[in-house]
């Protein structure tokens, strides 16, 4: 089985690219050392080597901070290219096998949002709208395309971006706490190996936060 993986370099890609490896699942890298997701064009050059997987996985993105009043929009398409302009480039140029299973990374902005996260929220709810769109467009060869949304994940960033009492804060008004990146991982994993009419979802692995949110 052959994988093509977004974003291993992150705290939620490196916890994939390991599980899946040690499944002994054959992992090909995209990262921006490779192929700037930035620039949607070079994507035909990274796959005119690397075209046939059995399944997909984009965890690429990057997650701007900024008021609406003041997205410069250049960055706007910028965020845009990487966190999903990038995935439909790729399901377009990627020949899968018939039964592939494609997931792309989301998030609880995919469903929702909050003051300064407009870009992020936006191209994620694009995100899951073509999921959704694909699932149903794919179907017909037999490939299952679906959405995972962590929630607050404990990894080195959530913890360089957020003071002590900050973490302490979050990890205490979620019912089960900040999720550890295995059981994201864990999860991508079953897609990939076992998944055979799931199509279409967003799967959030979030402790509970958006439940109590509600």
């Amino acid at each position: 089985m052959r994988i093509l993986l977004t974003g291993n370099t992150g705290g939620i890609g490196k916890f994939i690219q390991d599980k899946l490896e040690k499944s002994n699942i054959e992992v090909v890298v995209i990262n921006s050392k490779i192929c700037d997701l930035s620039n949607i064009e070079t994507i035909d050059s990274f796959l005119k080597s690397n075209k046939i997987f059995d399944g997909l996985i984009h965890c690429a993105a990057v997650n701007p901070i900024d008021n609406m009043s003041e997205v410069d929009f250049g960055d706007l398409v910028k965020t845009f290219n990487i966190n999903t302009f990038s995935f439909i480039k790729m399901c377009q140029g990627i020949q899968f096998t018939n039964g592939s299973n494609i997931l792309a990374i989301g998030s609880l902005w995919a469903t929702g949002t909050k003051e300064g996260r407009g870009q992020y929220s936006m191209t994620k709810h694009a995100l899951y709208s073509a999921v959704k769109t694909l699932a149903l467009e794919m179907s017909d060869d037999n490939i299952k395309v679906n959405m995972i949304s962590p929630g607050f994940v404990d990894t080195e960033m959530t913890r360089k971006n957020n003071s002590e009492e900050k973490i302490k804060s979050i990890n205490n008004f979620i019912p089960l706490g900040l999720t550890n990146p295995s059981e994201i991982a864990n999860m991508c994993e079953y897609f990939i190996t076992n998944n055979k009419s799931i199509t279409g979802q967003n799967i959030i692995i979030d402790g509970g936060y958006s439940v109590k949110n509600i």
